[in-house]
């Protein structure tokens, strides 16, 4: 289970806003900014101090009364989360798989059509957003505010979405909903227009990087880079990689042969079932790093490997790599569920090895 981290450092020039909003007696925020910068931790940071009985000076939670030991716990019977299924098993603890709808006592609920092992819905469905009324007509238990924290804003289908604006639209007392997107334009315009929208910018490197050397992160200044500045896909990253140390370091040996690179040498190196996703994310990288060197001189995921891409960058055929990254968008698409690891990489190598096809 991934742990939300807390009190992010980077948040502090964001924080002063909320405590305000509280004030004001704003009943919907919705904090929207780029993936994997801690908006959710920023939230439930949020939901402490709402719930907290002897907030600091500062607004924040006391992190010591009852109610900031329950918020902490995932059990504050006034805190009610509105996750996707396959969110909530990873962020909160003791999550229950979900029965099928329609499965009778005898159903497996670990397993979909023909056996083969359900999917966690990445949606937040209508079901989820009405099972709300039942928790908003009834008093606080704690005999304070309630709160409802709903991420991602852009998962509720549109049924969902309208459900919800309902709720919107007549706010219980004593009641405040916290959204949260990583894609803004993707959540409905009505919603939006319903709530206070909070933006929370990119952080600084610097700030992200001294954190992620005090979670042990190796080589953090990389890892940020890898993961475009966003501190907590960077610290996800690391901890997959740190499984897979080997094939990332056998997946550059491989990259950077270019011209070189033959299908034996791939074969030898990728072993029989590289990590799908994470050599996807760093092929895509690599590509990526291969365009903006052609075209602007400098890489961006990979400063360790600048002088070996401006070299490559000299050698590509534009076309051959634009092809190269279209089969890494659709290798992306079906990355959950791929028949086979290892000719899914195979195959892009192979791919990515006739982008210089014509140079050697």
């Amino acid at each position: 289970m991934a742990v939300i981290a807390r009190r992010l450092p980077w948040m502090d020039p964001v924080w002063p806003l909320l405590p305000q909003l509280a004030t004001r007696g704003v009943h919907a925020v919705l904090l929207h900014g780029m993936r994997g910068i801690g908006k959710t931790s920023l939230a439930l940071d949020f939901a402490e101090a709402l719930l907290c009985g002897a907030p600091l000076p500062d607004g924040h939670g006391c992190g010591r009364c009852e109610e900031c030991r329950l918020t902490a716990a995932f059990s504050h019977p006034d805190l009610r989360w509105v996750l996707p299924q396959a969110l909530a098993e990873r962020l909160l603890p003791q999550v229950e798989e979900e029965e099928p709808a329609g499965a009778g006592p005898a159903a497996d609920p670990g397993e979909g059509e023909g056996g083969k092992p359900a999917r966690s819905s990445r949606e937040i469905r209508v079901d989820q957003v009405r099972e709300l009324s039942d928790f908003l007509g009834i008093a606080a238990y704690r005999g304070g505010r309630r709160v409802i924290l709903l991420a991602p804003a852009e998962a509720m289908n549109p049924i969902a979405a309208n459900t919800l604006l309902k709720m919107l639209e007549e706010p219980p007392p004593a009641t405040i909903f916290v959204l949260v997107s990583d894609a803004l334009d993707e959540v409905l315009p009505t919603v939006r227009s319903r709530c206070v929208m909070v933006q929370v910018p990119p952080p600084a490197p610097e700030a992200c990087i001294h954190w992620l050397e005090g979670q042990g992160v190796d080589d953090a200044p990389a890892a940020l880079a890898l993961a475009s500045g966003a501190p907590l896909a960077a610290l996800a990253a690391a901890g997959d990689r740190a499984l897979a140390r080997q094939a990332d370091a056998a997946l550059y040996r491989l990259l950077e042969q270019g011209p070189s690179l033959t299908m034996a040498q791939a074969t030898a190196l990728i072993g029989r079932d590289p990590p799908v996703a994470a050599c996807l994310r760093l092929m895509q990288c690599w590509a990526f790093d291969l365009l903006l060197f052609r075209t602007a001189g400098v890489v961006r995921y990979h400063p360790q490997h600048e002088a070996r891409i401006g070299k490559l960058a000299a050698l590509v055929r534009m076309t051959a790599l634009w092809r190269w990254c279209d089969a890494l968008k659709a290798a992306n698409a079906a990355r959950d569920h791929p028949l086979n690891a290892r000719l899914v990489i195979e195959s892009l190598l192979a791919t990515y090895a006739e982008v210089f096809d014509d140079r050697r």
